[in-house]
């Protein structure tokens, strides 16, 4: 139900109707000002933060804004300016302030009810949904009609301010107003921006109020009641601080009593769109690390002079200033200088430990409006640093115990030294390098790693007080023995202490070189004969000469020598056949050359026949090379050559002598009857090819040419006809083979007669035998 129908009436009457407010439920308003409601001084008092717009418009029944966004398409109410009542107004970026500005209001409709401005807290916009429960918005709500001007006005009678331009003016100023906003600068113009939602109602009610019921102010009418902004406004976006680094560029120790330290101080200005200032610079010392700064230098202002007796920190050379126009550090732009200060600290720890400076730049800096450019805690270690002062890394240097200090050498004489060894003479010096406040040092230990405790022993004698710029010497002589290639390296070690008991120690080695005695074999190689006679042309025929190689180690040298070969040009690898029988004169077992081994002074030999062919004049040169390894792993090896001549021999012929006989044989049938030849035998022998005895070998199988006629071999059992038939003779031939033959010189003496020579036997078909014979004899005398 409307409380008032008249419209007008209460747009003429909206100041009058102010004190009214108390009939609709604020018991008291008491403003921070004339124009909107200050929920911290209400009563009760009330949450400064407020639901967001979307948010509580989820808390009307109803609503679902999941389904139902709001789009804000309407622009009925608007804020259009937002002056600063305080030229200088600045905020941090991403941190919530307060300041008091004049907000002008305006309205584009005729009239409308519950004007509310949400302001978010957040980067969300107040026209999206934050989540239950969520508080992230703060909210201008205007008093009606309390700003006092014609467009502010109460036509509802609710506690919520309405706005008209039905009598003219279509705007109105909440002067003074306090907002509360999200310092942001989305556009990095380096002006905050102001981002707002105005929600109002377009229906004439009172049901507008302060209460948490369950949310305050209005909210949109519908989906498209309200209207979101975001125009800059003139508060100044407070400079982000820099990063102040400050680096070493010289060594961080100094042995005492001290010397300079140089560093380097540089930042970068991160804003694009502002300057900063920067007032002062200073280094900050903390002398022992313990966490008080005893030391401040200011940077800015003059060099100190350095008193060489007297501990402390001078400023001994820096290019540091302040920039033009009272520090300014342009945006984006850099500072950088650098500086050097020189340490003197003679007394150090007693425990000679390093003294240890801890040490930052501070550094003061303000925005363009004299306000400190803040950055937290960054100089927390400096006590009674303030707001605007930015401190860098701490750098740690020392100052280091300087230790007396000694010079130790070692050194051989000779140098080196044949195998197996020699004496050598070695001096041991120690130099006294301290300064003057640790002298004279005490030689409290020497040792070698091969000669042990030398104190004790080789220089038991010599004093062991080394004087300012002093040396200490010891002289000794050792047998130094190895095998060739060695190298005899011992290593000598020094402790001298001053008069603090600071030790000073030093070493240093002696080398000696024990070199090859190089080892030396001989070959000598000796042919028996030396002379054979010629082989002529048969290339079977060799004559033999025995060689005889005797390999000796040259008594000079120190290593045994293993044998490995043994070559000889033109017979090639003897390695196998040399079979060493006769060591140093005596005979031994035979033994292979490879592997086989000689001591310095000792011989051994081996002997291998050889076949030689040449013809008279010529000569047999061959030479031999015997190779060894000592035990240096050094090759040996030697030569030697024999000769062999060739004697002629006379010309000489021997004649061996071997015969045979053919036999002819022809048999005629002088009877009227045939015949047949039943038997034919020489010595008893039947004549068929291949017999024999101990006196001849009977060849009958292709018969035998006698006189240009050839005959065919004998047949036993041929038919000869009567007489005076064509086949009453008959002839055939056959060989006796006489022994010996060729192959010895024996004489030959055959003789075959009567039933023992050659006796051809036929017979005609009654069976009567017709027996003839012939005798042979053949004698041979060689």
């Amino acid at each position: 139900m409307k409380r008032f129908k008249c419209k007008r009436l209460i747009g003429a009457l909206g100041i009058a109707l102010i004190s009214t407010t108390a009939l609709y439920g604020v018991t008291s308003l008491t403003p921070a000002n004339a124009g909107a409601y200050d929920w911290l001084n209400l009563t009760p008092p009330q949450q400064a933060e407020k639901f967001c717009m979307a948010d509580a418009y989820l808390l009307k029944p109803g609503n679902k804004l999941a389904q139902d966004k709001l789009n804000c398409t309407a622009n009925d109410v608007e804020i259009t300016r937002v002056t600063p009542n305080d030229p200088s107004a600045e905020c941090n970026l991403g941190q919530v302030f307060t300041f008091d500005a004049d907000v002008t209001v305006r309205t584009n409709a005729n009239e409308r009810w519950d004007t509310t401005f949400y302001l978010p807290l957040t980067d969300a916009s107040p026209q999206v949904v934050h989540g239950p429960g969520l508080r992230d918005c703060s909210m201008i709500l205007p008093i009606p009609g309390a700003s006092g001007e014609t467009a502010d006005v109460q036509l509802d009678g609710d506690q919520c301010g309405d706005i008209t331009k039905a009598l003219g003016p279509d705007e109105y100023v909440l002067a003074g107003e306090s907002i509360t906003m999200l310092c942001s600068d989305e556009d990095q113009d380096n002006r905050a921006d102001f981002t707002y939602c105005a929600a109002w109602d377009n229906i004439e009610r009172s049901n507008c109020t302060t209460d948490e019921d369950p949310y305050a102010g209005q909210i949109p009418n519908n989906k498209s009641k309200c209207n979101c902004d975001t125009f800059n406004i003139d508060v100044f976006i407070k400079p982000a601080p820099p990063t102040v680094v400050k680096t070493l560029t010289t060594q961080s120790s100094r042995s005492e009593p001290g010397g300079t330290f140089s560093y380097t101080v540089s930042f970068t200005n991160p804003n694009a769109q502002t300057s900063l200032f920067i007032t002062s610079l200073s280094d900050e010392i903390d002398i022992g690390g313990e966490g008080t700064f005893d030391r401040s230098i200011d940077l800015w202002n003059g060099l100190d002079t350095v008193l060489p007796m007297v501990d402390g920190v001078y400023l001994t050379a820096t290019n540091c200033s302040q920039p033009a126009n009272g520090g300014e550090i342009l945006p984006s732009g850099s500072y950088s200088c650098a500086f050097t200060v020189h340490i003197v600290d003679r007394d150090l720890p007693d425990d000679q430990s390093p003294q240890f400076y801890d040490d930052l730049v501070i550094l003061a800096l303000e925005d363009k409006n004299g306000d400190a450019v803040t950055d937290g805690d960054s100089c927390a270690a400096i006590p009674g640093s303030i707001d605007g002062d930015h401190c860098s890394n701490e750098i740690t240097v020392q100052i280091t115990n300087l230790e007396p200090a000694i010079t130790v050498t070692k050194t051989a004489n000779p140098t080196w030294v044949l195998e197996p060894g020699d004496d050598v003479e070695f001096t041991i010096t120690v130099d006294n390098d301290a300064a003057f406040w640790d002298s004279p040092l005490t030689l409290t230990a020497l040792n070698d790693t091969d000669f042990g405790d030398l104190l004790a022993d080789e220089c038991s004698g010599v004093s062991t007080s080394i004087a300012l710029g002093g040396t200490y010497t010891c002289t000794f002589t050792k047998f130094i023995g190895g095998d060739a290639g060695d190298l005899h390296s011992n290593t000598v070690s020094a402790t001298a202490e001053d008069d603090e008991l600071d030790q000073a120690t030093g070493g240093d080695s002696a080398m000696v070189d024990i070199r090859d005695v190089p080892s030396m074999i001989t070959l000598v190689k000796t042919a028996t004969p030396t002379s054979v006679l010629e082989t002529g042309d048969d290339p079977n025929n060799y004559s033999n000469v025995s060689y005889n190689f005797t390999f000796s180690v040259n008594a000079a040298g120190v290593d045994e020598v293993t044998f490995s070969s043994l070559t000889d040009i033109p017979f090639g690898n003897l390695t196998g056949e040399c079979m060493v029988d006769s060591k140093n004169g005596a005979p031994i077992t035979p033994t292979a050359l490879s592997g086989f081994m000689l001591l310095p002074g000792q011989y051994a030999s081996c002997d291998i026949t050889k076949g030689l062919q040449g013809n008279a004049g010529e000569t047999h040169l061959n030479t031999a090379t015997i190779r060894g390894i000592d035990d240096d792993g050094q090759n040996v090896d030697a030569t030697d050559d024999a000769l062999v001549t060739f004697t002629p021999q006379a010309p000489d012929t021997d004649m061996a002598f071997a015969t045979s006989m053919l036999v002819v044989l022809e048999l005629t049938n002088a009877g009227i009857e045939d015949v047949t030849l039943t038997a034919l035998t020489v010595q008893g022998i039947t004549v068929a090819d291949g017999n024999f005895n101990t006196a001849f070998t009977i060849l009958n199988a292709i018969g035998g040419e006698h006189a240009g006629v050839a005959y065919s071999a004998c047949s036993i059992g041929t038919v000869l006809g009567y007489s005076g038939s064509p086949t009453d003779t008959y002839s055939c031939a056959f060989t006796i083979e006489l022994k010996p033959g060729i192959e010895n010189t024996d004489d030959i003496n055959f003789l075959a007669s009567g039933v023992n020579g050659v006796v051809a036997v036929v017979a005609d078909d009654e069976g009567d035998e017709v027996v003839n014979g012939v005798a042979v004899q053949v004698i041979t005398d060689e």
